[in-house]
């Protein structure tokens, strides 16, 4: 490998929080790897204009975040199939005939649930709260680990329903798949709850579900890491549930998407590291 053969970046909006270029930088340095990782924030109607001149400004790949990783699909010249089922894609790289698409959230999930939180989904009653790139993700990952029962949530029904149907569709999956009209109610009855709207990305969030959406004996999982301590997170472990944030799903999603840029295996021990380390500066 030459001097600056990688050139990264994350594309969302906002992106200012994102500790992608911690992580990422942390491998890098450890492995010898000249290459650096940015933050551009785009607007979604901008999009398609920043990925193209992501790949004329011969960046290697890029991740895709909130509010991008359903439309940017579209965009794609190759879509590989477990992103295809997801219906979003989180990791594009940048080959030689076009941008390729992948989706490294269903890994990075699933591997940190597991760690976090000594759990899987399989089994399980399950709530995917916000049915967005992030939870159609969940949702794809916990249907193809043997959940029970998904119940889906979405301030935007259709969206919920679109997903439901998608789903249903999944060969390995034996899940009883539906959608819920009360969000509070079907979150009490699960045993595993997946929270995967923004809310808790920007200090003055509160939490979406409320104190009696929880109960003792219940695992919450949010995929916001922002803070240590979200708002659902709060919420949640005043009733007595477990809880986790997304830190551990931003770790491994990461390493398999440096696996995916590069053929390389990410140095995850001092991704961690920096991880941990950004959490205890910014909450101590």
């Amino acid at each position: 490998m030459t001097s600056n053969t990688y050139r990264f970046a994350l594309l969302g909006h906002p992106v200012s929080q994102s500790l992608s270029p911690r992580m990422h930088t942390a491998s890098f340095c450890s492995l010898g790897i000249q290459a650096q990782y940015e933050l551009i924030d785009v607007l979604p109607e901008a999009l398609a204009e920043r990925l193209e001149r992501c790949r004329a400004d011969g960046f290697t790949g890029v991740n895709v975040t909130y509010p991008h990783k359903l439309a940017i699909v579209a965009l794609m010249t190759r879509v590989d199939p477990i992103a295809q089922l997801a219906g979003a894609v989180n990791t594009v790289r940048f080959d030689a005939d076009g941008p390729s698409g992948f989706n490294t959230d269903i890994t990075g999930f699933l591997a940190s649930l597991n760690e976090d939180c000594g759990i899987t989904p399989e089994g399980k009653r399950v709530l995917v709260f916000g049915c967005g790139g992030a939870g159609r993700a969940v949702a794809l990952g916990c249907a193809q680990s043997g959940a029970a029962e998904i119940a889906l949530a979405d301030c935007d029904t259709g969206k919920a329903l679109q997903l439901a149907q998608e789903l249903s569709r999944v060969p390995s999956s034996r899940a009883n798949v539906r959608v819920a009209a009360d969000g509070c109610a079907a979150s009490r009855e699960a045993g595993l709850v997946v929270h995967c709207t923004p809310a808790g990305l920007r200090a003055a969030d509160v939490s979406p579900l409320p104190p009696e959406a929880f109960r003792p004996g219940q695992v919450l999982y949010d995929v916001v890491y922002a803070q240590s301590v979200t708002p659902t997170m709060r919420v949640a472990r005043e009733a007595g549930a477990k809880t986790a944030n997304g830190l551990g799903m931003l770790l491994h999603q990461g390493a398999h998407a440096f696996n995916l840029w590069t053929g390389l295996d990410a140095d995850i021990e001092a991704m961690r590291k920096s991880l941990t380390q950004r959490h205890e500066d910014h909450n101590g």
